[in-house]
């Protein structure tokens, strides 16, 4: 869509907190950011109609560190009823009326236009019980959760930090805006918040923010599963999630309280080199961002605390942690109310992390798994190999192999599924066979032959291979 030009921050620290940054200081560099023609549009109109309007938020955090924007916010003096007028004639979604915000829909891009407000109490730390419009931008920026995300900017007035967010965003840091305490009391959900955003930009998070989110925890009982589980599945598919999760593990066992057990608890065996907390670190880092895959490798060993034995030379034992830990996945991922069809992938791969794949029983476990989630496991695999001690290292190298022949496995279009057969049950049917749960049942039994390499996938090897048991004995 475009490509955000950045600017360096640096230039503007030495500007007192809340000064506006002017066109003549901009001009003396390149612009934070191309706008997208539809962007550009709207804030014209709305300053052609006599109101201030600002670009807030993530797009201009972002810009500011050299990541390209994909979302617009604008903050503006104009009530609804005056974005209306201003907007006269475009495509305005009523995406939060009462909280002042509309949508513009414009060349397919959405664009988030909220009125500067001020928000009363928040009784059920989610959304304040009474908000009142403002037209100051500093009212409306003192109401947001972190520093780094309350910079506003405009093409011809430049950035306005009320809030020293470029500082922050300089020290690489997070943190509330104000009072913290009041922030996370707010909405609780700023904890996690916190905790994705870490992962995200790869920062730290401000002690008393920390200390703040830590003493607001329990309201997090309060917020939806669905919020939470948003959350989480941003922080898990961040870059940074295992460098946060090693820094900040009590944030997200305020969530998670299950995991808790995880920390510091040891592993001594040869086979690995890590606590299990740092083990399970290691493996999620090794991972791409997949959500099933992420989940998994966070879930993996989540059964080994209560699964643990030790022999008297201190030894570690973990007899049984597979099934341990899928029950647990399970009732984590159902509690925040992830799809079903996340919760059963992520607990097939939990249950089965440990199993052997070989390159004998390669095709059955494809087959088993279906194409996607058999890759899945392997990938899993490679990465809790690469996260055990230095002895586990050639198995890493086995797996790989493995995953790369089942790659070409399934883009050669081997048989592995009932799809690939060169017969199907109307070919049974003509042979003879009555319409019902036979015919499955041959062509199951076909298919094993196929995979165990007993048979060809060839059309006249399989319907003689079908004659022959309807015939019988």
């Amino acid at each position: 869509m475009f490509i955000g030009q950045i600017v360096s921050c640096r230039p503007f620290l030495d500007k007192q907190d809340g000064a506006s940054y002017n066109a003549g200081d901009m001009n003396k560099r390149k612009p934070l950011m191309n706008l997208p023609a539809p962007v550009a549009f709207a804030l014209e109109r709305l300053n052609a109609a006599g109101f201030e309007a600002y670009l807030v938020g993530g797009c201009v955090r972002d810009a500011c560190l050299g990541r390209t924007p994909t979302d617009f916010d604008i903050a503006t003096q104009a009530t609804p009823e005056e974005m209306r007028r201003a907007l006269r004639g475009e495509r305005l979604l009523d995406t939060g009326l009462k909280h002042g915000t509309l949508t513009l829909l414009k060349e397919g891009l959405p664009i988030q236009i909220t009125t500067y407000r001020q928000d009363g109490a928040y009784s059920d730390s989610r959304h304040p019980d009474a908000v009142a419009f403002t037209r100051s931008l500093r009212e409306d920026v003192l109401r947001r959760d972190f520093a780094i995300n309350a910079l506003a900017w405009h093409p011809q007035t430049g950035l306005i930090d009320h809030v020293n967010g470029l500082s922050d965003l300089e020290n690489r840091l997070i943190r509330a805006v104000g009072d913290p305490e009041r922030r996370m009391a707010e909405d609780s959900l700023r904890i996690l918040r916190a905790l994705r955003f870490s992962a995200k930009l790869g920062f730290a998070i401000a002690p008393d923010t920390l200390n703040a989110m830590m003493a607001a925890g329990e309201g997090l009982q309060g917020v939806s599963a669905e919020r939470v589980a948003e959350e989480l599945n941003q922080t898990l598919l961040a870059p940074d999630v295992a460098a946060a999760l090693r820094d900040y593990p009590r944030v997200l066992y305020l969530a998670l309280p299950e995991l808790s057990p995880m920390l510091h608890t040891p592993q001594r065996t040869r086979f690995h080199a890590f606590d299990l907390w740092e083990h399970t670190l290691r493996t999620m880092a090794e991972t791409e961002a997949d959500l099933a895959l992420r989940w998994a490798a966070l879930l993996h060993d989540s059964g080994k605390p209560a699964a643990a034995t030790h022999d008297p030379d201190g030894t570690s034992h973990f007899k049984g942690h597979q099934a341990v830990s899928a029950a647990l996945s399970q009732k984590i991922l159902k509690r925040l109310k992830q799809p079903s069809a996340l919760v059963e992938e992520v607990c097939i791969l939990v249950k089965h992390h440990d199993d052997r794949i070989r390159p004998d029983n390669l095709k059955r476990w494809l087959n088993r798994l279906g194409p996607e989630t058999g890759l899945k496991m392997l990938k899993l695999q490679y990465a809790d190999a690469r996260a055990h001690a230095p002895l586990i290292a050639d198995e890493a190298h086995k797996i790989l192999r493995l995953y790369e022949e089942a790659e070409a496995l399934i883009q050669s279009g081997s048989c592995l599924f009932l799809r690939d057969l060169a017969i199907d049950g109307r070919d049974l049917m003509a042979l003879g066979f009555k319409e019902g749960p036979a015919v499955g049942k041959t062509l199951r039994h076909l298919l094993d032959q196929v995979i165990e390499g007993h048979l060809k996938n060839d059309r006249a090897a399989l319907l003689s291979a079908a004659q022959a048991l309807l015939q019988g004995p």
